[in-house]
């Protein structure tokens, strides 16, 4: 595996990192949307089968239903719970786990209680795991900064990416829309992570979620505030059991919005 450098991009992104100093905003919400196309096979009669396809929505409850049970914290689904998500937090877990830079951060929080709740870490056998992962490649090139974010493999998702942009060195402004291939994974057995590189790792849970696609992320900058936001919209695959009828097609959509002061 290999660092992504500058364009911290997929579910929730942050921002490029320039000469100038300009760095990602504020940690944000992130918004998880789609549906569910799930088979159920039935036998009504001597030599007659018939299989029929359930169609439903799913949204930011159900993934936090689906964490709450992985993890235990059944708080997870009251009122006032956000999945969130820091772009640009150095995280020094995975980092020590993968032996180079890595930044990006997932938290569960509460706004009433206040509650915060980290997505990977280290268990107490010293292991590393992860509920959540976030994986997009891009503007490797642009800046050399070796900085990386979420676990990739570059024949999984793909280098390319295409950018517009604009910057203006006299007024201190910049903005950019940029799109990319992205990853959102979400499982409740923590040590089957890093699809990118170990895809039959779904498998071994028994609820997950993957949403391939591509990414759009639009950054600007001016004197005073930064803004980043990000959308994923793709299809990919879910497991909600063991057994087979379980088997589920997705489609969905991913955001997230972070607002803050510009540091130069």
């Amino acid at each position: 595996m290999k660092p992504t450098k500058t364009l911290m991009c997929a579910m929730a992104v942050g921002a490029m990192i320039f000469a100038a100093g300009k760095v990602s905003a504020t940690p944000g919400v992130v918004t998880v949307s789609g549906t569910i196309l799930s088979e159920t096979d039935s036998n009504p009669s001597s030599g007659v089968y018939v299989g029929t396809v359930t169609k439903y929505s799913f949204k930011n409850k159900d993934i936090l239903s689906l964490l709450a049970d992985a993890t235990g914290n059944t708080w997870f689904t009251n009122n006032g719970s956000q999945l969130i998500y820091d772009p640009e937090a150095l995280n020094s877990d995975a980092t020590d786990n993968y032996s180079y830079d890595v930044y990006g951060i997932f938290y569960v929080t509460n706004t009433s209680t206040h509650d915060v709740y980290r997505l990977d870490g280290f268990d107490v056998l010293d292991s590393y795991y992860s509920y959540v992962e976030f994986d997009s490649y891009g503007f490797y090139e642009l800046t050399g900064e070796g900085t990386g974010l979420g676990f990739w493999h570059d024949p999984a998702l793909g280098e390319n990416y295409v950018e517009s942009y604009k910057e203006n060195d006299a007024k201190g402004t910049y903005s950019s829309t940029a799109t990319l291939h992205s990853l959102l994974y979400i499982h409740n057995d923590p040590y089957q992570y890093d699809i990118t590189d170990y895809p039959g790792a779904i498998f071994s849970n028994s609820q997950a979620l993957i949403i391939r696609g591509l990414g759009t992320f639009n950054y600007s900058v001016n004197s005073t505030t930064q803004t980043e936001f990000f959308t994923l919209s793709g299809s990919g695959d879910g497991y909600f059991s063991s057994s087979d009828d379980t088997r589920s097609v997705i489609t969905g959509k991913v955001t997230f919005k972070s607002q803050g002061p510009s540091v130069h």
